[in-house]
């Protein structure tokens, strides 16, 4: 079973994502532009979430901001509806990491979109590949018009061969102060707790977060397809702390 269209699993999931308000928009097609990759600079500690027994949130202490995010997995319902994504770092596009991983992972990257919805317009790339007949690879990226990265999401169904090696690699992203061996370290610890409380429940279930400088990470396991599915996303959150 192939997954859903990367539009179609966010309106699925939207409860579960701290997605861009941009979900479920209309797109146009937008003339590809290229740029590079700003080097990294000094490694910023990563702060991990404490790792505390999944239990589950009180429905009417649901968080609604990205401070009060919750530090155990749990479903949907025990996280923000939308948190605010700001760019990463000012002038980095992310560029060269994304068609790196693409070209590691045998990724087809698709023409750059242009989304409106929400009151903001974003660009957006998806890549999709195929190492077998039912396993599948996404990603997808978004700047904002000036070409600053403010996402990136890997997902990838549960039977893909070295899935969980694509997971890791995707928390390499280079931004300047980045730290992916502490991002990487993070995600070696998180996905057996996920995947714990998904065992039980069988709905999407959404990690803590992993906050490291200008950015935060998450993972979602969800159940759009046969094997499950995993979503890694890391985004910018200055404008999360306003």
């Amino acid at each position: 079973m192939r997954l859903p269209t990367v539009r179609r699993r966010y309106a699925t999931a939207v409860l579960a994502l701290t997605a861009l308000s941009l979900t479920g928009c209309s797109s146009g097609h937008d003339t590809d532009s290229t740029g590079s990759s700003a080097s990294p600079g000094a490694t910023s500690t990563a702060q991990a979430s404490p790792g505390a027994s999944p239990v589950a949130a009180s429905p009417s202490a649901r968080p609604t901001s990205i401070d009060d995010w919750p530090t155990t997995p749990g479903p949907p319902q025990n996280f923000p509806v939308s948190v605010p994504t700001s760019v990463i770092v000012k002038g980095y596009t992310g560029q060269s990491f994304l068609k790196r991983l693409a070209a590691d992972w045998d990724i087809t990257l698709k023409k750059r979109e242009t989304l409106t919805g929400a009151g903001a317009t974003v660009r957006r790339v998806l890549g999709e590949g195929h190492p077998t007949k039912d396993g599948e690879l996404t990603v997808a990226a978004f700047w904002d018009l000036s070409g600053d990265l403010k996402s990136l999401e890997c997902t990838t169904t549960g039977n893909a061969p070295r899935y969980e090696e694509f997971l890791r690699a995707c928390t390499g992203l280079d931004f300047p102060g980045a730290d992916p061996k502490a991002a990487a370290t993070w995600l070696d610890g998180m996905k057996p707790r996920v995947d714990k409380v998904y065992a039980k429940s069988k709905v999407p279930i959404m990690s803590p977060l992993l906050r490291s400088g200008p950015t935060a990470t998450s993972l979602l396991k969800g159940p759009y397809a046969t094997s499950g599915t995993y979503e890694l996303r890391v985004f910018g959150t200055a404008d999360a702390e306003k």
